[in-house]
């Protein structure tokens, strides 16, 4: 499963690194950076179920994993006030590390929060929008958020 997750976020830097790229017009920016938000959410998502699945469904019974992905199949925007209260709900000790690691770091919680504004915004027909450099600090805020999670969780 780690490089799945390895995986996603190389893709997304490639993405994160064309909308950044020198030359390219306004317009394809702004659309690659609408979609990197879109991305960075789903990679978030995507992340948080696949680290969840491996480390309770892999020493569970295989009902236990079907229930799990049946769960993640619902889809959820899994900011850090979600994925504190998935945590809690597996382990009380993955949760207080976990709100312990949102305290310290409020650019993390800030920066999911924002990456989803813009997400639901561009999903639902909505005019907000980012820039390259925002997407950059929104992308690494990602990357920092699942490799906290996968340490509290392994």
């Amino acid at each position: 499963m780690k490089f799945a997750i390895e995986q996603r976020f190389s893709q997304l830097e490639a993405l994160v690194l064309s909308a950044n790229s020198k030359g390219l017009d306004e317009q394809t920016a702004s659309y690659l950076c609408k979609l990197g938000s879109v991305l960075i959410c789903g990679t978030v998502e995507r992340c948080v179920e696949h680290i969840v699945i491996e480390k309770v469904g892999g020493e569970s019974q295989p009902r236990v994993t079907n229930f799990l992905k049946s769960h993640f199949r619902a889809g959820k925007n899994f900011d850090c006030d979600a994925i504190l209260q998935l945590m809690f709900r597996f382990d009380s000790a993955w949760g207080k590390q976990f709100e312990k690691f949102v305290e310290a770091n409020g650019r993390i919680k800030e920066g999911v929060s924002s990456c989803y504004a813009i997400r639901n915004s561009v999903a639902h027909g909505g005019g907000q929008s980012l820039g390259p450099n925002a997407l950059k600090q929104y992308y690494d805020v990602a990357l920092t958020l699942v490799a906290e999670l996968e340490k509290i969780v392994r």
